[in-house]
């Protein structure tokens, strides 16, 4: 039978906002201190996160206040809806998140929207809670892609799992993207021709796609499905599958 890999980034595609910033609604002070409101380096994003975290613990904010802060966080319009159908069609796809938040987060919003079952596999970078009570994150992995932050290349990822379940007898007949950011460009440009990639309408990803497609068409392949509510992208799954 035809099986189909669905991945899906996190931040601004299953959820409405980046959960990094959404975390900030834990903050006592509503505001953050100078040092951190400066902008951080290029591939030094978990550094500057441990800061904040480091001072969020500091003014008292603890696990429970930000699961809760998460729980709350909306999911991009229509994305219920779209997992709903994907729950009911888990013998022709396989969900798999690849995501540059963090276990934690990821799986406060999953759980508080009845979603963890739907997901094979979830790569993200670990977290956890140190013996202070200090939210800690780790880098995923390290790779040598040049064009991805230091802690995560998800075309590294999806190739991983597609070597993965080749070794398990899994094949899948296409893959379909689900993305927003300029880190889902790397492995949205390995997509074949019979594969899609469904970059959320006005934001960095359709931006980067839209701009290598006029200069080089030759050089994407993938099938470029734009969406602005997840609808979109479940007219497509049902059309692709006649479901």
């Amino acid at each position: 039978m035809n099986k189909y890999l669905i991945v899906f980034d996190f931040d601004e595609t299953i959820i409405q906002h980046n959960s990094d910033y959404v975390i900030l609604k834990c903050n006592p002070d509503q505001s953050l201190p100078d040092d951190l409101t400066q902008p951080c380096e290029e591939g030094c994003w978990i550094e500057y996160m441990s800061k904040v975290f480091q001072y969020l613990r500091e003014k008292g904010v603890k696990e429970e206040n930000m699961r809760k802060v998460l729980a709350e966080t909306p999911l991009t319009k229509e994305m219920l809806t779209l997992f709903q159908f994907l729950r009911k069609s888990s013998d022709l796809f396989e969900c798999v998140i690849i995501s540059d938040a963090n276990t934690f987060f990821i799986n406060s919003v999953l759980q508080a929207n009845d979603l963890s079952t739907i997901f094979q596999k979830i790569y993200t970078n670990p977290s956890s809670f140190d013996n202070k009570n200090t939210f800690v994150i780790s880098p995923y992995h390290s790779h040598m892609c040049q064009q991805c932050p230091i802690n995560m290349c998800k075309r590294q990822i999806l190739h991983d799992h597609l070597v993965e379940r080749a070794e398990e007898d899994v094949e899948f007949e296409k893959v379909f993207y689900v993305g927003d950011g300029t880190n889902d460009f790397c492995p949205s440009v390995v997509l074949t021709p019979t594969d899609a990639i469904f970059p959320r309408k006005n934001y960095p990803l359709d931006r980067l796609i839209s701009e290598i497609k006029s200069t080089e068409p030759s050089a994407f392949q993938a099938q470029v499905v734009p969406w602005e509510s997840a609808e979109d992208i479940l007219l497509f799954l049902q059309d692709c599958t006649g479901r």
